[in-house]
């Protein structure tokens, strides 16, 4: 003799039910996705925004152990330490010279050097570059100034 479970039947039942509604719920979303009349959001196609570049290009006027002066190119004259308030230097790539190009960053609100690049001696070993926010940029790449100026 063969006994039935009574609730099997009942448990399968409330199982396709629970799947039927589920299946009815999907349609009916996708088909409210597809009439909506709102537009979809475009994908972006520019590029992420990048930081505004803070480099400052001028001659280099006079400068000592500690100090350093940029004649801007704007006009500006810009007496800048060579040291900042925490101690640390400043990068400087390539050699002070006064009277030749420099592109410099600053810090300590323009008090002192970020980073200091000669771009004179830099144009004598490649031609083809950008600097941005004190970074050296050859073909795309960020290279480290140090292994072009400090030889």
């Amino acid at each position: 003799m063969k006994l039935q479970h009574p609730h099997r039947p009942t448990a399968l039942l409330a199982g396709m039910l629970l799947v039927g509604l589920c299946l009815t719920s999907c349609q009916q979303k996708a088909q409210k996705a597809e009439t909506t009349d709102e537009p979809l959001p475009a994908a972006s196609t520019q590029p992420a925004e990048q930081a505004a570049d803070s480099t400052i290009y001028g001659t280099s006027g006079e400068f000592g152990m500690s100090t350093f002066t940029l004649i801007a190119d704007n006009g500006d004259t810009l007496n800048v330490t060579r040291t900042a308030l925490d101690g640390t230097d400043g990068k400087v790539y390539g050699d002070l010279v006064e009277g030749q190009r420099y592109a410099m960053t600053t810090r300590d609100n323009g008090e002192a050097i970020g980073v200091l690049i000669n771009l004179t001696q830099l144009e004598e070993k490649v031609k083809d570059y950008d600097i941005c926010n004190g970074h050296l940029v050859i073909k795309g790449d960020t290279v480290d100034a140090a292994t072009l100026l400090n030889d």
